[in-house]
């Protein structure tokens, strides 16, 4: 280990102090605690996120507890408390802020309400587009006959939709497998910067919401990388829109149906790196195929120049923290580091030609403007890459997915500890559990903290050097 861990009041500095195993009297073995939720909570969730304009907090638990900052010169800029279901409008003006909580928060960013020309799907707290609770913010307001909300279902399962503004009940009922309830224009119009909350009796569904083209599709998997997908594809943007297949690895093959009049749309191959683009209007289509993909709806080739609008490039693993991105976009990219000593590479597609090659540090952020084309950006560690341009969209920050790391991270350091107390006690000495998380991780402890967290989220981005951040990132103090 380079540096030690500095986990506040979870991990002391000072090493165990272990009495002598000759002079200790032979003591019952402490009983074993659980590993909860509760006792794996973070002293505090910490991450960073980019936003044009706009940030909307959302709680999912009462008494939440959330500080936001400007990075570059840690000022303070929004300090509250939210309960479950309360969200709250941040008017940050546009840059790159930090973000503390004492509980798990989802992040909407953009212009949702001083711009609502916007398309975005929901993600809970844990960063994940597909479950059995979901608050969605609605913009502001709709312009357009073609706007919609539509909670998707992937399997068969009973769903409630409550607007948590009004407190009045939207729609209970039973959608069966890739059904779907939509909210159309003249109905939304009458809810305006309205939450509603979506339940369901399963974790299957998911929430779009269509008031323009400009996002990342996610897979029934809950990702952005899968092998079936749903969406509306509609007519904003001259009546038309793009829907663009990429695979990252070997050649998908895919189909893509119309699921109101079952019509193949396209059954083919798409190539590893590289942008297949479907061009189409007011579809409801499924999208299949045999390897993981990803897919977005973005101005691409029907409309070539600086489309106002923003979305996140999925990655690899499509989760949105990632370290291999193919992203298109309409002129702008802005790049996101979660953490120090980034290397991140950016090349035309395309063409391989460079664009951008330096280092980011934890929160640092570049923008570039390379044009209208598609891109990929590889980079060392975790990063987010947004495409777009001009200063209108919308998109839930992929930012919270790495409150559902720090959780992994702090179940698997309660598990150290733990293991620390038994093997005291198999000594025949007493350590109690504060006396076991005095001291800083050895080297294969954290080896063994990080294979935990590669297996509980299923992501790889997360090395031992990334733990190690992550774990001092939760210990340092906030403004």
């Amino acid at each position: 280990m380079t540096r030690p861990a500095r986990l506040a009041a979870l991990l002391a500095l000072a090493l165990v102090s272990r009495p002598d195993v000759a002079a200790a009297q032979p003591r019952r073995v402490p009983e074993r605690t659980p590993v909860t939720a509760e006792t794996a909570r973070p002293q505090m969730f910490t991450t960073y996120f980019y936003t044009a304009g706009e940030a909307v907090i959302q709680s999912y638990e009462n008494g939440t507890n959330v500080r936001i900052f400007t990075l570059e010169s840690r000022t303070p800029i929004y300090s509250g408390r939210l309960d479950d279901g309360e969200s709250v409008l941040v008017p940050t003006g546009a840059g790159v802020f930090g973000f503390v909580s004492d509980r798990k928060a989802a992040i909407l960013v953009g212009t949702p309400s001083s711009c609502t020309a916007v398309g975005y799907w929901a993600r809970d707290p844990d960063g994940r587009f597909v479950a059995d609770r979901l608050l969605v913010q609605l913009p502001s307001n709709t312009t357009s006959a073609d706007d919609r909300a539509i909670v998707w279902a992937s399997e068969a399962t009973h769903v409630v939709v409550r607007d948590r503004t009004s407190n009045q009940l939207v729609f209970e009922g039973d959608l069966e497998a890739q059904g779907r309830f939509m909210l159309e224009h003249d109905r939304l119009t009458e809810l305006g910067s309205h939450v509603l909350e979506v339940r369901a009796s399963r974790p299957v569904v998911s929430v779009q919401v269509y008031y323009d083209e400009g996002f990342t599709v996610p897979s029934t998997n809950g990702r952005t990388s899968g092998r079936e997908f749903y969406t509306y594809v509609g007519r904003t943007t001259n009546g038309e829109n793009d829907v663009v297949l990429t695979s990252y690895s070997g050649t998908a093959h895919v189909r893509v149906e119309d699921m109101t009049t079952h019509e193949t749309l396209f059954d083919g191959g798409v190539e590893a790196g590289h942008a297949h683009p479907l061009t189409m209007h007011q579809r409801f289509v499924k999208i299949t195929a045999d390897r993981d993909i990803g897919a977005a709806v973005v101005p691409y080739v029907h409309y070539v120049g600086p489309y106002a609008e923003h979305h996140f490039a999925g990655g690899n693993e499509g989760v949105g923290v990632d370290t291999d991105f193919l992203v298109t976009t309409p002129r702008d990219l802005w790049l996101f580091s979660y953490f120090n000593a980034n290397h991140v590479r950016v090349e035309d597609a395309t063409t391989h030609r460079l664009v951008w090659e330096g280092d980011l540090s934890a929160g640092g952020s570049t923008g570039l403007s390379p044009g209208q084309g598609f891109y990929r950006v590889r980079t060392s560690g975790g990063a987010s890459v947004m495409g777009g341009a001009e200063s209108c969209g919308g998109e839930y920050s992929p930012a919270g997915r790495l409150f559902a790391v720090d959780e992994a991270v702090m179940r698997a350091v309660e598990r150290v500890h733990q293991q620390r107390v038994e093997a005291a006690a198999a000594r025949g000495v007493a350590l109690s559990r504060e006396q076991a998380a005095a001291a800083p991780l050895s080297a294969a402890e954290v080896q063994a903290v990080t294979s935990d967290v590669q297996r509980a989220t299923g992501s790889r981005v997360y090395g031992a050097a990334a733990v190690q951040e992550r774990m001092d990132a939760m210990a340092r103090p906030a403004p």
